[in-house]
């Protein structure tokens, strides 16, 4: 697919209590397969770093078609990362996920881009809205503008939107808490977590 990712990976994990992007899964970290999800289905890849920026670009620096950005504003959350990444984006369409959701697999990328239109596409799972998001530059762009927004689901709210329903609870099977990755561990072969 021709389209751009924004991953964010910029944050200090201070509900987890220890950094998670590195967080070991399967043969690699968190952040690894997420950026390999992610790899499989986009063009390019915005990988937004902040905290811990150097480890990251160590790691990551050289990877083709992957742009990495530090977002120097990353404690004042997901829509500063969402901000600073917008200046990399290459294409018509992005999708926004982030660097602590794993499980993503092709056909969750693959159902919201044979669904994208001229503005927001959010899939839910269970009536949670998850991610990726995806949405055209030019929109993303327009939502970001106004300095009045502090989210990114509120901002984006504003414009063109549309709610996808899908059957995977990986979109939602984000790590937050000790307890998520606990749960992912036991679960992610099986059956997903309520």
């Amino acid at each position: 697919m021709e389209v751009d990712c924004i991953i964010t990976a910029a944050g200090l994990s201070s509900r987890m209590g220890q950094w998670k992007m590195m967080l070991p899964w399967q043969d690699g970290t968190i952040l690894d397969a997420s950026i390999k999800n992610a790899r499989r289905c986009c063009s390019h890849i915005i990988l937004v770093t902040g905290f811990r920026h150097k480890e990251l670009i160590t790691r990551y620096s050289g990877m083709p078609n992957m742009t990495l950005i530090y977002n120097p504003d990353f404690r004042q959350g997901l829509y500063s990362s969402v901000k600073a990444g917008i200046q990399a984006l290459r294409h018509d369409y992005c999708f926004i996920t982030h660097g602590d959701l794993p499980c993503l697999d092709d056909g969750v990328f693959d159902e919201l881009w044979q669904q994208r239109f001229e503005g927001t596409l959010q899939p839910y799972y269970a009536g949670v809205p998850g991610h990726p998001i995806l949405t055209s530059t030019g929109n993303l762009q327009q939502c970001l503008s106004d300095t009045h927004q502090t989210s990114v689901r509120q901002c984006l709210l504003t414009g063109p939107y549309r709610k996808l329903t899908l059957n995977n609870p990986a979109i939602i099977l984000d790590i937050d808490t000790p307890e998520d990755f606990t749960r992912l561990n036991k679960n992610h072969n099986t059956s997903m977590p309520k």
